[in-house]
């Protein structure tokens, strides 16, 4: 029984094709296939199937390929060879005026399939012809397919963007023509005839709410169509398996930022190899960093974090300085790779260094955007992330209310009280209440601001000069107002055991209420 070289071919993977001439449009039946070039004339349309270097290698030889043309019975030529075959360019020009097919079969494996006597796909291999298939790239594929079966590829999104194209200028130009005539041009396009129209588009589904569409040219054997229509589908198989995979993905590095953040890894390896399918080294000590961002009314742009993030890695790129960035409940994680032997101060002043660059940075692109650092304490072992974490988070909290003129807060400014709040809520607000609670009840019943002017002595380092112009009164008047306060309190803001206890509380008040 005679088969169809071309229905063969939809028998085998398109990733392992590469087709060195057109296929003939009208399908061409053989009876048997050899491995070797023949001496004599074929007495049955025969394949040749080439698996050694030598036999092919003979065809380079011009009096070898022009006997094989003239063989009536020589339907085509197979080579078996997994990497690239190089053959005289006027070698494949003669092939190709006489639409003689030249197949490179990249898995002589597949050799049995154009031996097989019947014709049929074997589901069982879908997955692993998906699989090389994305590995090889589909507009690859598609350029191979192009030559295959002389017609341009113009491959179109859900909104009728052309995504890429592939094939010979000249059909591309007037693909592209027809594209814009009586595809693109037209709300609906107008129904023609076969004549009039030299392209169709193929619809591609990706899911239940997009498709796409490929435009090739009309074909009217039924194998170019069955070979267009495989590698439509392969294309979208490929299309919802990429999308699935980075749903996953992404769904899993969710998941594993949340357990960097929130929980300890007991296990330091396991979090290593997490880390690495994003391409994170994990193994050395980092700094940690959160950037809080507070979006002006002004920035309109749903996506403002996403671009924030972009201009941070597209700066970051070039610096001698290893940072991983990542989203994280509107505001941005940076770790900081430092395995250097530092002390704790040149550590803090490095990582302050960076911080700063970063708010210059951010400031110099957003604008309408303020931004706020808080860091975490360093640790050796990179499993108390999600310690450093939460200093970070605390600091922040903390720096914007305390520290106003700082936009970079680390967990050691806070000196003994990032101690104290370790300390269960309830606990610091009784302290703190125990030594302001009567200045609490009177700034909010008569508006005195004792707590603000607390706050700004602390601050100012009682340098009666600085708070008096902070809260825009006479330094007399703060003098009479500081000592109503020890008044009410009963302490003496010049005893240095009782100051600090004061500060404390107020100190504690200030991060409870931020």
């Amino acid at each position: 029984m005679n088969h169809s070289l071309q229905d063969k071919l939809l028998n085998i993977p398109l990733y392992q094709l590469t087709f060195l001439t057109s296929l003939p449009k009208e399908p061409v039946y053989f009876e048997k296939t050899i491995d070797f070039i023949p001496e004599k004339w074929l007495e049955a349309f025969t394949i040749i199937i080439l698996e050694n270097f030598e036999q092919w290698e003979k065809l380079n030889k011009k009096e070898t390929t022009l006997r094989l043309i003239q063989d009536p019975k020589l339907i085509g030529l197979i080579l078996c060879e997994p990497s690239k075959i190089h053959m005289q360019e006027d070698v494949i020009q003669l092939f190709m005026q006489c639409q003689f097919p030249i197949i490179q079969l990249h898995d002589s494996a597949l050799v049995s399939v154009l031996k097989q006597k019947n014709d049929f796909l074997s589901f069982s291999q879908l997955s692993v012809e998906i699989q090389g298939f994305m590995a090889k790239g589909s507009i690859h594929v598609a350029a191979e397919m192009s030559k295959a079966l002389n017609t341009p590829f113009l491959y179109l999104d859900q909104n009728e963007q052309l995504l890429w194209q592939t094939g010979e200028n000249s059909d591309l130009q007037a693909a592209n023509r027809w594209l814009y005539n009586h595809y693109k041009k037209e709300t609906t396009p107008k129904k023609m005839t076969k004549s009039e129209s030299p392209f169709q588009a193929y619809p591609i589904q990706i899911s239940e709410s997009i498709d796409h569409a490929l435009i090739a040219s009309l074909q009217t054997e039924i194998w170019q169509k069955k070979m267009i229509d495989k590698f439509s589908g392969l294309l979208a198989l490929s299309l919802q398996t990429q999308g699935k995979f980075q749903e996953q993905q992404e769904l899993f590095k969710e998941h594993f930022v949340y357990d960097l953040l929130y929980h300890k890894f007991e296990s330091q390896k396991v979090m290593i190899k997490q880390g690495k399918v994003w391409g994170w080294n994990l193994e050395h000590p980092h700094h940690l960093l959160v950037i809080n961002i507070s979006v002006s009314e002004e920035m309109t742009n749903m996506n403002w974090l996403d671009e924030i993030l972009s201009a941070i890695e597209a700066q970051i790129s070039g610096t001698v300085e290893t940072l991983i960035v990542f989203p994280f409940q509107d505001q941005i994680i940076v770790l900081l790779e430092d395995g250097e032997n530092r002390t704790v101060n040149q550590r803090k002043k490095h990582v302050a260094e960076i911080a700063h660059q970063l708010i210059k940075l951010l400031s110099s692109h957003f604008s309408y955007c303020r931004f706020f650092i808080g860091v975490g304490k360093w640790y050796q072992d990179s499993t108390h992330l999600n310690k450093s974490y939460q200093e970070a988070k605390m600091a922040l909290q903390f720096g914007r209310i305390w520290f106003k003129n700082k936009n970079v807060c680390h967990i050691n400014d806070l000196g003994a009280l990032r101690l104290l709040i370790q300390i269960h809520q309830e606990v610091l607000l009784d302290y703190s209440e125990e030594y302001l609670l009567p200045l609490i009840d009177s700034d909010r019943e008569s508006g005195t601001e004792y707590i603000k002017t607390l706050q700004l002595y602390i601050q100012q380092k009682g340098r009666i000069n600085d708070v008096s112009e902070a809260l825009f009164v006479h330094p007399n008047t703060l003098r009479n107002r500081i000592k109503k306060i020890e008044e009410i309190t009963g302490i003496d803001l010049q005893d240095p055991e009782e100051f600090m206890n004061l500060m404390i509380a107020v100190k504690l008040l200030s991060f409870m209420k931020s």
